[in-house]
């Protein structure tokens, strides 16, 4: 099959439209400076899921912030098994970062 005839039958089944777009560059941007600020330190980040992790701000880079996790509420030490723990997380799906002490 060639090139031009799997573009033509393709059909586009969501598209976000330019204000919003708009919106998540400017809030990832926005993420993205702020957290490169933090690397190196501790911190807890909720995401607009609920879900919360603690841990150790490795980087951000390209709308993903590297956290090095740390073991929570009966979760066994990451790094026992496996090594560090490093979780991605999407900038503009978080909802909250607190700095930890």
């Amino acid at each position: 099959m060639s090139e031009s005839s799997s573009t033509t039958s393709a059909r586009v089944v969501y598209q976000a439209n330019q204000p919003m777009l708009q919106s998540v560059q400017s809030v990832r941007n926005m993420l993205h400076h702020t957290v490169r600020q933090h690397v190196g330190k501790k911190v807890q980040v909720q995401n607009i899921d609920g879900q919360v992790w603690e841990g150790v701000i490795i980087s951000a880079d390209r709308g993903i912030l590297y956290l090095q996790v740390t073991p929570m509420h009966g979760y066994p030490e990451p790094r026992a098994l496996f090594g560090p723990t490093i979780l991605p997380l999407v900038l503009y799906e978080l909802l909250v970062i607190t700095l930890l002490m």
